[in-house]
């Protein structure tokens, strides 16, 4: 049994060892395993760069005829004046064919600032007898069919109202030769020297004076004359003959002269014809329409007729006549009836 001095002797190594411990430092970390280690942030991926737009598939031909033929009924409606309805119809064919290059042109007259595509410049230019902005526009611009820009350019708001005497403004600077065709200028004399008097000398022949030889020279060749106004194509007179019908009220001979021309290669003559046939056949569509209200089947069928013979492929005349075939045919067979159509007699 230890006594109370060796448990005391005990206590105090315990001690000490204790101490030793302490001053040896402080313990040592374990170091982190590699699963302890956090993961390093991940990278975004970058983000794919956009497609290109791919573009439209290209028109088929019958779409390309259809828009190339809306076209050109627009230039009619441009030269009355109806913008708004020449715009739905431009919608109309540049949706069948975006390429469309007369409709293209057609929409950026009336959509561009006049003065920003033409520019401010210009020159004064008096209207002739017969002549239209088309043809203006076929001079000074090199294109036919911008005539609507020009009209715009000069505050003209229906282009067929143009009249022989009205001054224009055309932009750009005015020709060499000037807008209009000038008289040839008379042809420059020579003015000679009368020759001096001969001298007599015994000794070596005295030389010509100087005048004799400026007299020896020919005289300068005249002016040429400036280049002759081309005549009128047969195809461009159909044309005029064609626009003057149509300001006559003439509908009939204007779309054959318009027809004469387009098969003669003129431009804007079939655009032209086009619009006229449409006319006809909506005014003869809408009175034997009248007629038949009326229950005038003689003039109904009339009427059909007529449309008919200006396009024969049109199945509403068709069917429509039909009808008032029958319906005429059916009254004549009733007993004691007046023929549809004649005027009964008065009572």
């Amino acid at each position: 049994m230890p006594t109370p001095h060796t448990s005391q002797a005990i206590a105090v190594c315990a001690l000490l060892s204790l101490l030793a411990g302490c001053a040896g430092g402080p313990a040592k970390v374990p170091a982190p395993t590699p699963s302890s280690v956090p993961p390093p942030p991940m990278q975004a991926a970058p983000e794919p760069e956009p497609a290109a737009p791919v573009p439209p598939p290209p028109a088929t031909p019958a779409a390309q005829a259809q828009a190339q033929k809306i076209a050109r009924a627009v230039v009619d409606l441009l030269e009355a004046g109806k913008e708004e309805e020449a715009v739905a119809d431009l919608n109309r064919a540049l949706a069948l064919d975006p390429a469309n290059k007369l409709a293209l042109n057609l929409m950026r007259q009336i959509t561009a600032d006049p003065v920003a595509e033409l520019g401010r410049e210009s020159f004064s230019y008096v209207v002739k007898p017969s002549e239209t902005l088309s043809r203006i526009a076929q001079r000074f611009r090199n294109d036919l069919y911008a005539f609507y820009i020009l009209a715009r350019y000069n505050d003209i708001k229906v282009p067929r109202q143009l009249s022989a005497g009205q001054t224009l403004r055309i932009p750009g600077k005015m020709p060499a030769g000037g807008a209009e065709p000038r008289d040839p200028p008379a042809p420059r004399t020579a003015t000679r020297t009368p020759p001096a008097a001969p001298v007599a000398v015994a000794a070596a022949p005295v030389p010509a004076p100087a005048s004799e030889k400026a007299e020896a020279l020919p005289p300068p060749p005249p002016a040429p004359p400036p280049p002759a106004v081309p005549e009128p194509t047969p195809a461009e007179l159909a044309l005029r003959s064609g626009e003057a019908a149509e300001r006559a009220g003439q509908q009939e001979r204007a779309l054959a002269d318009y027809r004469r021309a387009a098969a003669a290669g003129q431009a804007g003559a079939q655009a032209r014809a086009d619009a006229v046939l449409k006319r006809l056949i909506d005014t003869h569509t809408r009175a034997a329409r009248q007629a038949f209200a009326r229950q005038d089947l003689v003039g109904a069928i009339a009427g059909w007729d007529r449309v008919l013979a200006l396009d024969p492929g049109h199945d509403t005349a068709r069917s429509e006549r039909q009808k008032a075939v029958e319906l005429k045919k059916r009254a004549d067979e009733l007993p004691g009836k007046v023929s549809v159509g004649a005027s009964a007699p008065a009572g």
